[in-house]
């Protein structure tokens, strides 16, 4: 008898000491919702070619090089590029008929010669179409110390990652709503502020992170386990006017268990009726809108599914902390 007690005693104390290691590892960060716009330098990427107009007839001085559409340019001779401006600015300094453009193609460096012709106005031109920055918002997810993360999801062009070189961190004013149908996505219309509050750092497959410098007076709440999310009601936060921050209902619908980062963990479904009145909904812009259940942040919301606009999902919350503790 005497064992018995000693062992349910034992029990006990093993089982109080593995509920106090759990609250000690408890996460807590300060919700979002909040509508943000992200501005991403990305590299001066090429993604066309043009013949140029000359005083001599249209010219392709880009005809012999070694240039393919999604190449990066990162030289012009042993100048570093870092965005269009500096480019032409470059072309200009040269004054020379051709250059060597060090290009990065599937993270490999590769020296090309290019002619450089002159317009009908006497500018300086390689004959290709470049790009060196992306707009776009989205929704802040959560803040833990000075770091945020948002979106929920990478951004992605041709299937991969898109390049960066820097970022900043902005809020957005939500204007107007384009409304979600069966098969056709709606979206969040909003004028990206012009002050910074942030910078990003990185893209991931989960989300984009980086630093923040405003600061916000929330209560902060904890991060729920993966194994503690349910099948059950819960809220989204997120703007769909102005910038103010409103509360909707939806229902979790399904959970899968994972031991590695998916932004498709948690299937979610629109159940709020001024929601669902006002955007048909999950939307883009949306992406990144924290999901609270039982005042725990549980997931973010990530995608939506086409053919039915109030269904969609969401990457576990505890996948988006550990990729921003640890970029």
């Amino acid at each position: 008898m005497k064992k018995i007690i000693f062992f349910i005693i034992f029990l006990c104390f093993c089982l109080t000491i593995s509920i106090n290691i759990k609250a000690n590892n408890d996460i807590y960060v300060m919700p979002g919702g909040e509508s943000i716009g992200l501005k991403i330098e990305t590299g001066v990427e090429i993604v066309g070619k043009y013949s140029v107009s000359t005083s001599d007839g249209k010219k392709n001085p880009w005809q012999k090089s070694n240039i393919e559409i999604g190449d990066y340019i990162e030289k012009v001779n042993e100048y570093n590029v870092e965005n269009n401006e500096s480019l032409l600015k470059i072309l200009k300094q040269l004054d020379e008929s051709s250059c060597v453009l060090t290009i990065k193609r599937n993270n490999k460096l590769i020296k090309t010669n290019i002619d450089i012709v002159k317009t009908n106005t006497y500018e300086p031109s390689i004959g290709l179409y470049v790009k060196d920055k992306m707009l776009g918002i989205g929704t802040l997810s959560f803040i833990y110390d000075n770091k945020f993360a948002s979106l929920g999801h990478g951004i992605y062009e041709n299937n991969e990652l898109i390049n960066i070189n820097q970022g900043d961190l902005t809020y957005s004013n939500v204007v107007s709503i384009k409304k979600a149908t069966l098969n056709q996505s709606g979206e969040k219309r909003a004028t990206l502020a012009s002050n910074k509050i942030g910078e990003i750092k990185t893209i991931k497959d989960s989300g984009v992170y980086g630093v923040i410098n405003q600061k916000m007076n929330k209560n902060k709440i904890k991060i729920a386990d993966i194994e503690d999310v349910k099948c059950d009601d819960a809220v989204i936060y997120t703007v769909i006017n102005g910038n103010k921050v409103e509360t909707f209902d939806i229902e979790i619908i399904e959970t899968k268990y994972q031991n590695s980062v998916n932004s498709k963990g948690i299937k979610i479904k629109v159940t709020d009726s001024v929601l669902l009145s006002e955007t048909g909904g999950i939307i883009q812009g949306m992406s990144g809108s924290p999901i609270i259940q039982n005042g725990e942040l549980v997931g973010v919301v990530s995608h939506v599914t086409l053919d039915n606009p109030m269904i969609g999902y969401a990457v576990y919350a505890k996948w988006m902390y550990e990729d921003l503790i640890n970029y």
